[in-house]
């Protein structure tokens, strides 16, 4: 039967029957399973075909025919239609391989050409002939038959069509693995006729989009060619056509398409060039790929939107271009050459973004975003030379994906650690097995190993040559990246942290370690904890519900063990990112794991990993607004200073704060200061708050080190550390406030514990503030005056913020330091119990660096000392007291001699020659204060001293208050006098005589000055006259010195006792007058026109009443000059009038007027005896 169809003309040829069913194989769900059918066909007639097929079919179509009996399975495939094409296409291939004619192969070459008539070009059988004449093309050997199948074949394809098209370039793909060079000039002959043909050319004059829809096309069909070309052409001969494609850059004309079909043709077809030199590579033909790099940049070309597009639905085929760019780059970087570190990055810049997309369509995005992690791999894969490369790659890669890994989006979360898991994963195997240009697993007739002929010996190189050493992973880095992770909201991103975490630490210990080093103690304890950590991630794949902060607690123990000291110190300077993450449970999670690593290894930190660590929270707490996670990061804080060293971490906090005040306005901070958080959360915390109070009080009593003769370029560094210290100093004030109002009952406690350091403290910064308060710097003594009013409502002193509310503002010294003053009475007189602490802080204040800091210690000790008790503790301020009257601040001599004078009455007695000896030497002290403190204590103390203390020094007093009586401050010339006065009482016996002659010589002077412009000196005088008078033993001075007159303050009362008083001197005291009118001569020249008058008085009341003619020629001439002189030269009227009144008075002397007789008759007698 079978020859007699062979001879019948109505019934087609083996050859159109095997070609024509060949092409309806193609779709095998259609028509009830047609596939099958055409399959079982084909084996009855396989006696038509030439011998040794029907063996051959026997076995080939069974399984075929297995491949579609089930219809609902196939669709599940989603690539059923590509596979099916595929095996129809190695059918066809192997039954010409079988059958070995070449001239039936050629006429079935024929039938297959004819079938072209039957399909339109939309037809996909069209696309799958093409393919079928392609496979018969390669296993024909005439060229000429060759070419002219092509060029029909390029005829009849309709290039416009994507599946049609893409038939042809597999089709020219498969003529190529036989007939490469044919191929290649048809192609090239293509490229360079397009749009050449005068039809289009005239088209494209009227029509530009003609003109790109067809180049477009063209462009498209000609890049699927020859990349199908490259693709099966043999490997041996490849490499020189792939170079002379690359090389002469005409891909570049390619890459001028708009349409996204053409643009996703252009780049498959280099995505095949690439997969055609990997092909060569496993072959046995290896060849680096030229212009690898512009190629790259073609295809991130290509993948960009054209800001001009306008074709339908373009984004779904951007994200579809992007893909299969996507796709191009990870064959091309798994190539040689190896990617430069400026290519690499280029590609990352370009390709990252795509984390970022939205989720729709989910059928688009996930093989996106899969073929993205696929290149990220690929390039973590095939880059570096060595450990330590590949390690800064993989961290490189990582970092850039940080982004996303921490974003506020879940799918972007998701994402990012998926592709951090799947890249550990490769970087793990790469350390283990080397690497394999195609992603495979294991051990890989493809993995590229370190070649040992190349390197020698092992031992002769180091450790990270051969695999990345643990540091080069920068493990602490990483852990603070994705631990927080492990407690996400989302459940996918808890689980794939937690794989990252094992595979990061899974690595870590089957590297070299560094000699000297220790994994965090025992091996086996880490590797016990590594074994923790796999257990929980089997229970999250397992068990969804289990309790997340279970889990993560779990996780973050293991963690601790696991991590190096370095490694724990890194992760805890990288916290302030995680903890400022905007997903809270992973922001809570970064602050629970600081506080359990410092609680467990604080110890094992140095002073500058504390400070760091300290740096990062006190950062993340200015960062974080929300209250509540603002609480649990100053939770951390404490944590931090309570197992580490408090003190670095409250100057890390002092310090940020004294940033902040300067920097910022504190007051309208969102959410608040943080920095008064803290200080809050510290005076609240039982255990720190009396560490961060004691702290607080020695930044206070800090004093400043300074250099007496700083270099060159050291007076700006000097200036810069002055003022940070007294920045530091301002935020330690900011912090007592906080302190006093925010500590609760635990505060107030620490407060009332230390009451007598806080007050000291405080008192001891008044001098500073107030000193900067009178140069225009008002702030600090505000802010120091609301921590003192804070103290005060603290710790209950009503009274005490009385004191500070009524006088707190006045600048002058003296206000301040009498404010201290009030401030210790009313504290000796309120908590008496304190006194003994305050003076024995006081007590060592005096021996302070600072002015400042040693006259507010002064000030309190000069009023504390009134109410000290305590025998020991007195013993020791009057030691100190006395020592400091030398000291170089004029106020603290004098606030030192104001306390020694205040010594209890009960005690006084003891150190009275002490204190005197102190005075004494103070009378001389150059500046006037400290003199007018010194009169003024020497009459406080002289009401109840000793005859025996005062007698030695008696002289000695006398001669310098007498120094001090012509003094232009009248408070001192008020109180010499009157303490010469007081002087009187131990003026008698052995010392009388000498005193009394003190008392002369002083005797004008009180007499001049008992109608000085000042009452108080006029009062003091008085008194004086009034104690001299039973010392000079003159009967009528006791009357006279107790008379209305010298109380009274009228002129002419006083110039009446001028004569009384005058006249006894005269009568009584002559052997003086001669020393006594030296001194009122002397006192015409005072200062002080009302002395001049009194001394023109004084001296004309005694000249009229002298009858000692020697006196009268010493005293005569010389007095009535200066009158002369007064009245006309003196700008004061007093003096002009006592002039001329003192004129009259002496024209009118008996006394003188007989003088002058007597001068002229020996005049007379001269000029007769010449």
């Amino acid at each position: 039967m079978l020859d007699d169809c062979k001879d019948r003309s109505d019934i087609p040829n083996p050859e159109e029957l095997f070609a024509r069913l060949v092409v309806l194989l193609h779709n095998p769900l259609v028509r009830e399973q047609r596939a099958t059918q055409i399959l079982t066909v084909l084996c009855y007639l396989a006696p038509m075909f030439p011998r040794n097929i029907n063996l051959f079919w026997q076995d080939e179509i069974p399984k075929m025919k297995a491949y579609v009996s089930d219809p609902e399975d196939l669709k599940l495939d989603p690539s059923y239609q590509e596979t099916w094409d595929d095996m129809i296409i190695n059918f066809l291939a192997e039954s010409l391989d079988v059958i070995q004619d070449t001239d039936w192969v050629i006429s079935l070459g024929n039938a297959f050409t004819k079938q072209y008539a039957l399909y339109t070009p939309d037809d996909e059988h069209s696309a799958l002939l093409h393919r079928c004449l392609g496979i018969l093309l390669q296993k024909v050997n005439d060229r000429a038959y060759v070419r002219g199948k092509i060029d029909w074949m390029y005829k009849q394809a309709n290039i416009t069509i994507p599946t049609n098209r893409l038939g042809l370039a597999k089709a020219i793909g498969l003529v190529a693995a036989s007939h490469l060079d044919t191929v290649l000039d048809k192609l090239k002959n293509i490229l360079d006729n397009v749009g050449q043909s005068i039809f289009q050319r005239f088209l494209s004059l009227f029509s530009e989009s003609y003109r790109t829809e067809e180049s477009d096309d063209v462009h498209a069909a000609l890049a699927l060619m020859y990349g199908y070309a490259a693709r099966y052409a043999p490997s041996m001969v490849i490499e020189a056509r792939i170079d002379a494609l690359v090389g002469t850059n005409m891909l570049s004309k390619l890459l001028h398409v708009r349409h996204p079909t053409a643009k996703q043709a252009v780049i498959t077809a280099i995505d095949l060039l690439g997969r055609a030199v990997i092909n060569a590579a496993e072959n046995g033909a290896p060849f680096p790929l030229k212009r690898r790099d512009q190629l790259l940049d073609y295809i991130l070309t290509l993948m960009g939107r054209d800001e001009s597009d306008d074709f339908a639905d373009s984004s779904l085929e951007l994200l579809r271009t992007q893909a299969l760019a996507l796709n191009a780059c990870t064959t091309l970087v798994s190539v040689e050459p190896k990617l430069t570190i400026e290519t690499r990055n280029r590609v990352m810049k370009a390709t990252l973004g795509f984390f970022a997309l939205p989720n729709d369509p989910i059928d688009v995005i996930n093989p996106l975003i899969d073929n993205l992690i696929t290149l990220l791999c690929a390039i973590l894969l095939t880059s570096g030379e060595d450990g330590r490369s590949r390690a800064e790659q993989l961290l490189h890669i990582l970092r850039q994906i940080d982004q996303y890994v921490s974003s506020h989006v879940d799918y972007q979360r998701r994402r990012g650690c998926l592709a951090v898991y799947e890249m550990l994963v490769k970087f793990r195997m790469l350390c283990v097995s080397g690497y394999c240009a195609l992603g495979c697993r294991g051990s890989c007739t493809h993995s590229k190993q370190i070649d040992r002929t190349l390197h020698g010996n092992f031992s002769n190189l180091p450790s990270a040559f051969v695999s990345p050493s643990r540091e080069a992973l920068s493990l602490g880095d990483r852990v603070i990246m994705y631990l927080p992770r492990c407690a996400d909201t989302d459940s996918e991103v808890r689980k794939l942290s937690a794989q990252i975490l094992d595979q990061l630490f899974s690595i870590s210990l089957s590297l070299p370690k560094p000699l000297g080093s220790s994994v965090g103690g025992d091996i086996e304890l880490c590797y016990g904890a590594l074994s923790s950590l796999e257990d929980v991630i089997a229970i999250l794949r397992s068990d969804s519900s289990i309790d997340p902060s279970e889990v993560f607690n779990r996780i973050v123990n293991s963690v601790c063990i696991l991590l190096t000291k370095d490694e724990l110190v890194d992760t805890l300077h990288g916290c302030m990112p995680a903890i400022c993450n905007r997903i809270k449970q992973s922001a809570e999670g970064a602050i629970l794991a600081v506080i359990e690593f410092v609680t467990k290894r604080g110890a094992e930190l140095s002073e500058a990993n504390i400070s760091r660590t300290a740096q990062s929270l006190l950062s993340a707490a200015g960062h974080v607004t929300e209250k509540q996670l603002r609480l649990e990061v100053l939770g951390a804080i404490s944590s931090l200073s309570e197992n580490t060293n408090e003190k670095v971490v409250f100057n890390e906090v002092l310090t940020a704060a004294a940033r902040d005040i300067v920097t910022k306005d504190i007051s309208r901070l969102r959410g608040g200061w943080s920095m008064q958080d803290a200080f809050h959360a510290f005076s609240q915390h039982i255990v720190l708050s009396v560490l961060f109070l004691e702290h607080l009080i020695s930044v206070l009593n800090q004093t400043r080190v300074t250099k007496s003769d700083p270099g060159k370029g050291e007076n700006s560094i000097l200036l810069s550390e002055t003022q940070l210290a007294d920045e530091i100093l301002q935020a330690a004030i900011f912090a007592l406030t906080a302190f006093f109002r925010g500590g609760g009952k635990v505060g107030k406690r620490a407060v009332e514990q230390r009451y007598s350091s806080v007050l000291a403290a405080l008192i001891l910064q008044f001098g500073k503030c107030h000193g900067l308060a009178n140069s225009g710097q008002h702030e600090p003594l505000r802010a120091l005056l609301t921590a003192f009013q804070a103290f005060c409502e603290c710790v209950g002193d009503l009274e005490m913020g009385k004191i500070l509310a009524r006088d707190s503002e006045q600048n002058e010294k003296e206000k301040w330091i009498n404010l201290i003053g009030d401030l210790a009475g009313c504290i000796s007189m309120k908590r008496p119990k304190e006194v003994e602490n305050l003076c024995k802080i006081f007590t060592k204040s005096l021996n302070l660096q600072e002015n400042f800091q040693r006259e507010a210690a002064a000030a309190a000790l000069s009023e504390f000392v009134c109410y000290s008790g305590f025998s020991s503790t007195l013993e020791e301020m009057v030691e100190v007291l006395c020592r400091h009257v030398s000291d170089e601040s004029p106020t603290v001599r004098c606030l030192c001699l104001r306390g020694l004078v205040k010594i209890p009455s009960v005690h006084i007695y003891q150190h009275t020659t002490q204190v005197l000896g102190v005075i004494l030497a103070l009378l001389d002290d150059l500046d006037e204060s400290v003199q007018l403190t010194a009169v003024s204590c020497l009459l406080m103390i002289l009401e109840t001293s000793p005859k025996d203390a005062v007698e030695p020094i008696l002289l000695n007093l006398s001669v310098r208050l007498r120094n001090l009586q012509i003094s232009m401050n009248v408070k001192m010339r008020a109180d010499a006098f009157a303490a010469f006065g007081a002087l009187s009482n131990y003026g008698i016996g052995a010392h009388k005589d000498a005193f009394l002659e003190q008392i002369h010589a002083t005797l004008p002077r009180l007499i001049l000055h008992l109608h000085d412009d000042d009452l108080a000196v006029r009062h003091a005088c008085r008194n004086t006259l009034k104690r001299f008078a039973p010392l000079m033993e003159i009967e009528g001075l006791l009357a006279l010195f107790d008379s209305h007159r010298i109380n009274s303050d009228h002129r002419s009362a006083y110039e009446d006792f001028v004569r009384d008083f005058t006249r006894q001197f005269v009568q009584h005291l002559s052997s003086r007058v001669d020393t006594f009118m030296a001194s009122t001569i002397q006192a015409l020249n005072a200062p002080w026109p009302i002395i001049q008058a009194n001394a023109i008085y004084v001296s004309s009341s005694i000249l009229s009443l002298l009858d000692d003619p020697n006196i009268l020629a010493l005293y005569h001439a010389q007095v009535f000059g200066m009158l002369v002189g007064k009245m006309s030269r003196s700008a004061d009227a007093v003096v002009r009038a006592r002039s001329s009144l003192a004129f009259s008075l002496l024209l009118k002397s008996t006394n003188l007027i007989s003088w002058r007789a007597a001068r002229l008759d020996q005049a007379d007698s001269a000029r007769k005896g010449s």
